[in-house]
């Protein structure tokens, strides 16, 4: 029974912190959009460097 409840507990807080995380991401991809997003890519078309628009 132990097992069972120390499982559901942690398999709570996983959620908690997957659901998290997310919403972190979904803050950085909004502050992105709207302050403007600059890359700089090499001679073969691959991202070198991201960084915010001033």
């Amino acid at each position: 029974m132990k097992k069972l409840m120390v499982l559901i507990v942690l398999t709570s807080a996983l959620v908690v912190s997957c659901s998290y995380f997310s919403e972190l991401n979904e803050i950085a991809e909004n502050e992105k959009r709207e302050r403007g997003w600059r890359c700089r890519y090499n001679y073969r078309g691959e991202i070198q460097h991201c960084g915010y628009i001033n």
